[in-house]
């Protein structure tokens, strides 16, 4: 098991609270709204993320390879059940608060939490309410050169046996 604080240090970095809005030709109105939080780590990370599992006691490990777009192989942890998100992930983070600029990001997800949980996110007011919350997180992801993802997994030329040393 992992300290907590190290947990909550942890996803300051490198985690994601995240609201996707996918098209679906069989929901009511034509999207599948959904709530995420997820870690992708370098493959040689996949045991720490194995531990955050057992730590928060829910979501998966995945191991991901992009070899075609010239990425390394990756792992990563996501929780996308409502249930787990709802009873372990957000009391987990309001017991042991973010410190960082992730910080209001999981507030912005503790907005949209609310109208799963009202079931709003069914309707078409909760569904543009969703976007307007997913419209503010997570923009640092659009600076391209702020994007761990981008650092660790991409390797230039897509040469696989490349060393970099950064400073």
């Amino acid at each position: 098991m992992l300290n907590s604080n190290y947990v909550s240090g942890l996803v300051d970095g490198e985690g994601c609270f995240c609201i996707t809005i996918s098209r679906h030709k069989t929901k009511r109105f034509g999207v599948d709204p959904r709530l995420e939080f997820e870690i992708e780590m370098i493959i040689e990370d996949k045991l720490l993320l194995e531990k955050l599992q057992e730590t928060l006691g829910c979501g998966r490990v995945f191991v991901l390879s992009y070899e075609r777009y010239g990425w390394r192989p990756h792992a990563k942890f996501a929780v996308k059940s409502q249930k787990e998100i709802f009873e372990k992930i957000v009391p987990f983070f309001i017991e042991n608060p973010l410190h960082s600029k992730k910080k209001k990001d999981f507030e912005f997800f503790l907005q949209a939490v609310e109208i799963f949980k009202a079931k709003r996110h069914l309707m078409p007011d909760g569904i543009r309410e969703l976007r307007e919350i997913q419209s503010k997180m997570n923009l640092r992801r659009r600076l391209k050169w702020s994007s761990a993802r981008v650092r660790e997994n991409r390797v230039p030329s897509g040469d696989r046996n490349l060393n970099l040393v950064t400073g």
